[in-house]
């Protein structure tokens, strides 16, 4: 026992350690590309930021334009001109806007014979239209008012500007610089120094992490116009101002760098630690990865560890799974696998070492889970298939073979299976149809007339089959029950037309073996009557014969003539013998239900309505839930009402006093399924299997007056119906349900 289950931590060990080396390479092959003799300078986060900052410089000392400077260099093309005045579409159309918008509103004051705010709307709307007017008069009218919403659009931006001016400062902890205009020789620079050129001889690389330089050579200078954010995203808010900025095509010469002195509080410093300790995990998991990955492979080789996987005793079971099953299991298994895998290699350190860790553990502590998971169905999948080799005989336990054969048997009648998928298909259109017309509520003149042109119709005939058919299981339930009722109407070529028919022909049927059985019963009293005249009639012959033979003095020819009188009727009552013993195992019959359409509800109710007085006398309390509808099925409502008149008998014996009992039916697809939740009084204990057991009770010292039968008679009840009877305990609540095929 202690070398099975040290082979086990064995094998759960050598599962997490193969994990490791799967993300550990994967993450390798994933990062090398970003990690391996690179720096944080050179990753696109750090391009981003580097961006964005030449974005603030430009805004805040390259061209810090005033409000009245940038005001100062607005100009408005013919295209400006043009589509301000085009912007609310032609002179007609805008004409036609304005009225509409003002003729509610002139149309409520004439109503309330207002005729002062009558004359102030017309006076608005005048005034609207004539300023529209202009606009398609005169190019300097438009000219000036697209001045001035360029004016609104630098205020703003001057507001704005001065809202995040305190992000800038940020970073300017993040970055040294030393720019020079090459036109106007002015120098740009947050270094204090006593002179400008010891000001430059500061950005030396030996005092930088990063330094980039600028020095007016062919593609070596800055444009400082290609990084003109917007401050925040208002759409045409700061137009204008953006579109001045970015017209300012100055070429700087100069150093841009990051201190190797960055304070813990700058804009860079965070990102900057954050790919160091990634870099130096990427380096230690990826080497651990790749040497856990080459020992998982000597362990598995050297401890024939796939093998023992694929002779593990739990393949039994496994093996009764239906095999589309177990392959849809195997690739949603594999799917998470890879998604687990990536997770455990697509990492960042953004706190500490030790949180990093924890979160590693977590990772791939699942992903071991999902590895050994995905391993043990590989390995099982492949042993079947070189064991069966998934033949056509193999296949056809699996869910889809069923399935396409219960859909083979749907439509072997076609004409019967698809009236049925034509009255589907017009009950939820009807259906989808009402949602629809909800929002669409002129659509529903439309919606009326196809309701009664096509969903009405095809209930009634729908109704009118339905009506046919409950007129054949009535029949064949009277037929059954030894009742001849008149031969059904079949007409037509239809599956119904065809099952009455039938019906018809197995009725003469009965008929027929009905008088047959009466003969042959006739003939079997005859028979008995006449076996017991020959039975005696050679008995009587032997016993004579026997007594004359025991005469003294008598011949040999008379001894020899009444032996074999006596052997001929010896074999003749041996004859009669066996005959009569076979005439009784052919007279020995079965138990048969005497199945018929039932309403469960409705019998289940019948039950509980026999025990109403000693309902009342006991302290419990019943509740009872079902559907207002009828749940038909086929069974035969003697036994089953025998099986609800056991477990009621059983909840009224054996429940704790003043607690409720719960009593559900309900309808899931085809079959009908009833609950049955009462709190026990006795300890009923772990096995709940062994209640089944005749003579097998919950009540262990056997004070009450049950013989134990009831559940064992109820379950051989369900179990003829072909129905499952399950019972659950939980604690002390003890719980029934039963499950019966629909009509």
């Amino acid at each position: 026992m202690d070398t099975r289950w040290k082979s086990k931590l064995g094998q759960v060990a050598w599962v997490i350690l193969f994990t490791i080396g799967l993300s550990g390479t994967l993450a390798f092959l994933n990062h090398w590309d970003s990690y391996m003799g690179k720096s944080y300078f050179e990753t696109d986060e750090f391009k981003g930021e580097f961006e964005t900052f030449l974005g603030y410089l430009h805004i805040y000392e390259v061209s810090n334009l005033t409000s009245e400077e940038l005001k100062g260099k607005i100009t408005v093309s013919k295209e400006e001109i043009k589509e301000y005045r085009y912007r609310n579409g032609d002179l007609s159309e805008q004409i036609s806007s304005i009225q509409d918008q003002f003729r509610p509103q002139l149309e409520e004051a004439n109503t309330n014979h207002d005729k002062k705010l009558e004359s102030y709307f017309k006076k608005q709307r005048d005034k609207k239209i004539e300023d529209i007017q202009k606009n398609f008069e005169s190019d300097k009218y438009v000219k000036q008012k697209v001045t001035k919403e360029k004016e609104e659009q630098i205020d703003q931006f001057i507001e704005n500007k001065k809202a995040v001016q305190q992000e800038f400062q940020q970073w300017l902890s993040s970055f040294e610089y030393y720019l020079q205009n090459n036109e106007t020789a002015e120098v740009f620079t947050n270094l204090t120094a006593a002179n400008k050129e010891d000001a430059y001889k500061k950005l030396e690389s030996s005092n930088m992490l990063y330094l980039q330089n600028y020095t007016g050579e062919k593609n070596s200078y800055l444009s400082i116009s290609d990084y003109s954010p917007s401050l925040y995203d208002e759409g045409d808010s700061q137009q204008a101002a953006m579109g001045i900025l970015a017209d300012d095509h100055s070429v700087l010469e100069g150093k841009i760098g990051v201190p190797k002195a960055l304070p813990a509080d700058s804009m860079l410093y965070d990102q900057y630690k954050m790919f160091k300790r990634n870099q130096q995990f990427f380096f230690l998991y990826s080497a651990a990865g790749l040497i856990a990955l080459c020992v998982s492979i000597w362990q598995a080789k050297k401890h024939q560890l796939l093998r023992l996987i694929a002779h593990s005793p739990y393949i039994t079971l496994y093996k009764k799974i239906p095999v589309d099953l177990k392959i849809g299991c195997m690739i949603i298994s594999a799917i998470v696998f890879f998604i687990s895998l990536g997770v455990a290699t697509d990492y960042n350190i953004y706190g500490s070492y030790a949180s990093m860790i924890d979160e590693a553990v977590i990772t791939i502590g699942f992903a071991t889970f999902i590895t050994g998971l995905t391993l043990i169905q590989l390995i099982w999948l492949i042993s079947e298939w070189k064991e069966s080799g998934w033949t056509k005989g193999y296949w056809k336990t699996s869910l889809t073979y069923r399935f396409w054969h219960d859909l083979e048997k749907f439509f072997h009648f076609r004409s019967l299976a698809f009236q049925y998928l034509i009255l589907l298909i017009v009950i939820f259109a009807s259906g989808f149809g009402v949602g629809f017309v909800l929002y669409q509520v002129q659509l529903v003149g439309l919606y009326l007339v196809l309701f009664m042109v096509v969903t009405v119709p095809v209930l009634m005939f729908s109704l009118k089959k339905i009506s046919y058919f409950n007129r054949i299981i009535l029949h064949s339930s009277e037929l059954a029950a030894g009742n001849m009722e008149p031969d059904l109407k079949a007409k037509g070529s239809s599956a119904l037309a065809g099952l009455a028919r039938n019906i018809n022909t197995l009725k003469h049927g009965v008929k027929s073996l009905q008088k047959s059985e009466a003969k042959s019963e006739r003939l079997k009293t005859e028979l008995i009557t006449n076996v017991s005249h020959d039975l005696r009639t050679p008995l009587t012959s032997i016993i004579t014969y026997t007594e004359l033979l025991k005469t003294p003095d008598l011949d040999g020819e008379s001894r020899e003539a009444y032996v074999q009188i006596i052997d001929k009727k010896s074999k003749r009552l041996k004859v009669l013998i066996e005959d009569l013993f076979e005439a009784s195992k052919m007279a020995s019959g079965s138990i048969e239900l005497m199945k018929a359409r039932v309403d469960i509800v409705q019998l289940l109710q019948q039950a509980l309505a026999e025990y109403d007085e000693a309902i009342e006398q006991s302290t419990l309390q019943i509740r009872m839930s079902a559907s207002e509808q009828p749940i038909d099925a086929y069974v035969d409502g003697q036994k089953i009402w025998r099986v609800f008149d056991n477990l009621i008998g059983n909840i009224l014996k054996y429940s704790l006093e003043n607690t409720r009992v719960y009593i559900a039916i309900e309808k899931r697809q085809d079959i009908a399924v009833l609950f049955f939740k009462n709190v026990s009084k006795y300890e009923l204990g772990g096995n709940t299997e062994e209640l089944f057991e005749r003579f097998k009770r919950g009540d262990t010292s056997r004070h009450t007056e049950g013989s134990g039968l009831g559940l064992a008679i109820a379950k051989s009840i369900i179990d003829l119906h072909e129905g499952s009877m399950d019972v659950e305990a939980d604690g002390d609540l003890f719980k029934v349900t039963i499950e019966l095929d629909l009509a």
